[in-house]
């Protein structure tokens, strides 16, 4: 019964979020001591913005919903640690240590001096100039947002050939390595539907509630990041743009970015981003998480490649609803 209500849940989400439920809307070396820079990182000046957001024409008032959508600051103090340091911790940068590698560069799990565990995100040499503007920009906006659901930024180094985001360690793992089963036991429905709610929140803070409008522009499994307690936090702001700000400005023109599968199609075909740009990867992210399955499973036959197609197909039937639930 629980399962059914829950997946019933899942299902009114869809019919909103998902296209084929509802009406189409119009509108060198890595091994290397590292010695010789300074002894600066640049995060003194990161705060916490709980106590200054302005009010912005598209911001809605506070929510009257029982999730708070924007939790207590967790008042970390900003870093203050050198690159020497850094390699110091990741005992410079030992395989051992790594517990990630994506476009962006490779992730290291460090333990500050105080205790804390902080993930360390090294960028690739060889992207390093073609990332520069990614760098920046993710650094940008994790210095002016903080929310329960989103990867806290702690420091940044941007110093000569190194470019070094530490943020918050979520122990946890990513959303889609437990829907594979890579952690054991499989997440129950109850699980699964809190977590979408937490990346909602999330997201609706980006939209609504940020110092100015955020458009994730990734949203996917591999990028929702998971607590001990299975509370979801989106990661990875590399692709992130500012929203438009002013109220008669819905879309802004831009660079199509994010992962095949989830891409909302309207972008893909005019360039124009807009925040539904968000939501229809969050619509492609529910289906995942209720049906376990990527949005495009390569191995499957042609009728059950596209998930979202799939779905589709089954979902008009009542009787075939079971099919799609992991």
């Amino acid at each position: 019964m629980v399962a059914a209500t829950t997946a019933g849940m899942f299902l009114v989400c869809f019919e909103s979020l998902c296209p084929c439920f509802g009406s189409k809307s119009k509108d060198g070396s890595e091994d290397h001591v590292l010695a010789e820079y300074s002894n600066s990182l640049n995060s003194s000046e990161m705060r916490s913005i709980s106590d200054r957001i302005a009010a912005s024409p598209l911001r809605v008032p506070a929510s009257p919903s029982r999730f708070s959508l924007s939790s207590p600051p967790s008042r970390n103090e900003p870093l203050n640690i050198s690159l020497e340091h850094v390699v110091k911790l990741t005992h410079n940068f030992a395989p051992t240590l790594m517990i990630g590698e994506g476009y962006f560069g490779k992730v290291y799990r460090a333990a500050l001096l105080d205790g804390r565990v902080v993930a360390i995100k090294r960028a690739k040499k060889e992207n390093f100039l073609s990332l520069r503007a990614e760098f920046s920009n993710e650094v940008a906006l994790l210095k002016s947002i903080e929310h329960k659901n989103l990867v806290q930024l702690l420091g940044y180094i941007d110093k000569a050939n190194e470019r070094i985001l530490i943020t918050e360690y979520i122990s946890n793992g990513t959303l889609r390595e437990h829907l594979d089963g890579q952690h054991g036991l499989v997440l129950g429905f109850n699980q699964r539907l809190e977590i979408a709610i937490d990346v909602a929140h999330g997201l609706t803070y980006l939209h609504l509630y940020a110092e100015k409008p955020i458009i994730h522009r990734d949203v996917k499994s591999s990028n929702i990041l998971l607590t001990e307690a299975f509370m979801a936090k989106v990661a990875d702001f590399g692709f992130a743009r500012t929203g438009p700000t002013e109220p008669d400005q819905s879309q802004i023109e831009t660079d199509v970015r994010g992962t095949a599968g989830y891409l909302d199609p309207e972008y893909m075909g005019t360039s124009h981003l807009t925040i539904k740009s968000d939501v229809f990867s969050y619509g492609i992210l529910l289906l995942e998480i209720l049906s376990g399955r990527r949005p495009v499973e390569r191995t499957r036959g042609p009728a059950e490649r596209i998930t979202v197609r799939w779905v589709c197909i089954l979902y008009p039937t009542l009787a075939y609803h079971y099919q799609f639930v992991d």
